[in-house]
């Protein structure tokens, strides 16, 4: 009878055990599966989080796209800008330039003529006939009514005379008496154009005295009124003898 209790017993104690054993189970799964449901929260909520800021982030990359494409209109604009400053520049440079050249071509056209009548004067002045007769004649081929026009026949033709080139000189000395004749010179270039006339071969001695005779009247007072008188009594013939009556 006790045994038989005993062995009764045997099944309950096994089964009680078994189930505290199935009860610790429930509860380590339940905590493991309170555990497992935090994580999921937690990472539901970092993955909320990142969400969130992979929103702001594409948002950010936006702003940064329409920046950058804000700064790529602007930079392109300023570069136009700077073309169109530069091509300004460029035509306002040309164009002082041109200015520059032209007001420098008008100074040196200015002053060419006094410096081809400079240069050929000075040669005279140096006894260089053929480089003086060359300066004066360029002078008188680029400005033929020139200012100095004047002095520059008087001159050529005395540099032509210096070179025993009579022909040349008698017709520079003439254009003197032609084109001014109120000149300071023409009671020189008279003078200049008898005694000229006188070195030709040909005969052109009453021309000449003709001319002497005009320095003698209209210049009595001038050196080239007495020169004249000495190629005048050096010219006349010589009076002939009287005849003696028988």
């Amino acid at each position: 009878m006790a045994l038989h209790k005993i062995l009764l017993l045997v099944p309950v104690c096994l089964l009680a055990s078994g189930c505290v054993a199935t009860q610790q189970d429930m509860l380590q799964m339940q905590s493991q599966m309170d555990d497992l449901n935090t994580s999921l929260t937690n990472m539901q909520k970092n993955q909320a989080e990142l969400a969130v800021k992979m929103e702001d982030l594409s948002r950010n990359l936006n702003a940064s796209s329409e920046s950058m494409k804000d700064i790529s209109g602007n930079m392109n604009r300023l570069t136009m800008r700077l073309d169109e400053i530069d091509n300004s520049m460029n035509k306002r440079v040309n164009a002082i330039g041109k200015t520059i050249r032209k007001q420098q071509e008008e100074v040196e056209t200015s002053l060419l003529p006094a410096k081809l009548y400079n240069d050929a004067y000075n040669a005279f002045l140096n006894n260089n006939f053929d480089g003086a007769a060359n300066g004066f004649k360029s002078y008188l081929a680029r400005f033929p009514g020139g200012e100095m026009s004047e002095g520059a026949y008087f001159y050529l033709g005395e540099s032509l005379y210096f070179k025993e080139r009579w022909q040349e000189a008698a017709l520079a000395y003439a254009n003197v008496l032609e084109k001014f004749p109120k000149s300071e010179r023409v009671p020189a270039s008279r003078l200049k154009y008898a005694m000229a006339l006188l070195k030709l071969p040909e005969d052109k001695k009453d021309e000449a005295l003709s001319y002497l005779r005009s320095v003698v009247k209209d210049f009595p007072k001038s050196q080239e009124a007495k020169t004249a008188k000495d190629y005048i009594s050096r010219l006349k013939p010589a009076k002939a003898p009287a005849k003696k009556g028988k």
